[in-house]
């Protein structure tokens, strides 16, 4: 996209001008259809698609402030992929005061210098619930370790963050969505619940917790019902780690298995790790203790950990909307911008907001067209125009890290957020774009390809829509419109 596009949009190309060019052209006024009849009526849209090369294809509220949801995602990868590059790690440090003895016993202490790495055991399964840090005890084991005669030391000092974005809902907390941001992070800081009814009705309903360690405590008050459907409640005490859960399981009924938010990320990690290296053989015989500096760091590193490139963790946040790991790539930014300035601010992830500024500056987007409090999209206060985030997108076009990017958006019908959706049809496998959605909020933005082979780059958002999947169903119809179209922009 030209660098003087934003000039174009916001001066000849207003909506005005395309609401009526589009009575004049049957494509855009399909589109305009697409989301303007029956309930679409109800909505606010704004929405910008354009030509690779610069022609707008369609307009309406394009330079109008609009609740992104995850699409605020788009702005954060591309900060962290700018600023460190695809092939960027994270390396966990592990120390201890000496080498473990002839006899394997590591006489001190050992640290973990926690670096926000999300990928000990990434995308839970089975197997990572039950050990998620057997492949880093492993390694432990390899140098000698047999027994450690200290305490086990948690540190968060290289990403001091809020454990939750600005302007998230307290009522998210318990949710695998709504995960606590830390410097320690496993199995996407969830754990499950596997409840299963029991052989007969009144009867309580059987439960286990993956992974089984002691910070995990449930108050399960839940029983076996002759109802066809699952009515399971669960809460949070303010202050505990520990959840209750009441209500029913219906006779008969397959395992019913939510995945849920640890509440804190640190200790959990640790027993995580003290469980792994216990079945191993490794006797423990410290506490654990969490601390937020490095005083008193042995200086040996034992060993540290790699995690994977950045272009990875990128998929993994883009492609399901992990919001946890967007929030972790913002603090990211900010832990780095802050060791470049020496700025000691305690929240990281509010100081990534800063270098945003400059990044929006290269991508030719003005300040005020791009408002975010946080990195995930779980704000409501979050706020960015459809023309910024086609500008956002055309700076990738000719960006060093494009390939990465586009690798990270979700593929229709194929994979992550996009899998159930555009399964046929001519965006079926051909559009790649980012989802977003809250209450009221439908978003998605992205690349597609049109039957003549033009690419198209668009972002739609639908604000204030009563019916999210009516909003999402518009959307999907406006994209394939413009993949079906065979003319020439």
């Amino acid at each position: 996209m030209k660098p003087g596009i934003w000039g174009v949009l916001l001066g000849l190309w207003t909506s005005v001008c395309l609401v009526s060019a589009a009575l004049a052209d049957p494509l855009r006024q399909a589109l305009s259809d697409a989301l303007a009849s029956g309930k679409g009526a109800n909505v606010s849209w704004g929405a910008l698609a354009l030509t690779a090369r610069g022609t707008v294809v369609f307009a309406t509220n394009e330079g109008r402030l609009f609740i992104p949801a995850s699409n605020t995602k788009l702005y954060t990868g591309a900060l962290a992929l700018d600023r460190f590059g695809a092939g960027q790690v994270l390396r966990t440090p592990i120390h201890a005061a000496a080498p473990p003895d002839a006899e394997g016993v590591l006489r001190s202490d050992l640290w973990v210098l926690g670096q926000g790495d999300p990928t000990f055991g990434a995308n839970p399964t089975n197997t990572s619930y039950i050990d998620p840090l057997g492949p880093l005890a492993d390694h432990l084991l390899g140098l000698g370790i047999r027994a450690v005669e200290g305490d086990l030391v948690l540190c968060d000092a290289a990403l001091r963050t809020a454990p939750y974005g600005r302007g998230w809902d307290p009522e998210d907390f318990v949710e695998w969505y709504g995960a606590p941001v830390s410097a320690f992070v496993v199995n996407d800081n969830t754990f499950r619940v596997v409840a299963t009814p029991a052989e007969a009705a009144g009867m309580p309903a059987l439960f286990r917790v993956e992974p089984d360690l002691p910070s995990l405590r449930v108050d399960w008050r839940v029983t076996t019902s002759t109802n066809r459907n699952h009515a399971v409640a669960y809460t949070r005490t303010p202050g505990s780690a520990g959840m209750r859960f009441t209500g029913r399981i219906p006779l008969g009924s397959k395992p019913w298995t939510p995945e849920l938010a640890v509440a804190d990320p640190a200790r959990h990690f640790g027993e995580a790790l003290r469980d792994a290296l216990g079945r191993r053989g490794v006797e423990f015989i410290g506490n654990t203790r969490v601390v937020h500096a490095t005083n008193g760091l042995p200086a040996l590193e034992l060993m540290s950990w790699t995690s994977e490139p950045l272009a990875v963790r990128l998929s993994r946040c883009m492609k399901p909307s992990q919001n946890l790991h967007a929030q972790l790539l913002l603090a990211q930014v900010g832990a780095d911008a802050a060791r470049l300035s020496g700025d000691a601010t305690n929240d990281v992830a509010v100081l990534g907001l800063q270098p945003m500024k400059g990044l929006l500056a290269k991508a030719g987007i003005p300040e005020w067209a791009v408002r975010l409090e946080e990195g995930s999209g779980l704000s409501r206060s979050n706020a960015v125009t459809p023309a910024a985030t086609v500008q956002l997108l055309g700076f990738f076009q000719n960006h060093p890290q494009r390939e990465a990017w586009m690798a990270s958006l979700p593929v229709g019908g194929v994979d992550g957020t996009l899998r159930n959706r555009f399964r046929k049809g001519p965006a079926a496998g051909n559009v790649r774009a980012k989802t977003g959605g809250l209450r009221g909020v439908a978003a998605l933005a992205g690349h597609v390809t049109t039957a003549a082979g033009e690419e198209v780059l668009f972002a739609i958002y639908a604000n204030e829509a009563p019916d999210g999947a009516e909003a999402r169903a518009r959307i999907d119809r406006w994209v394939e419109l413009i993949a079906a179209n065979a003319g020439r922009f």
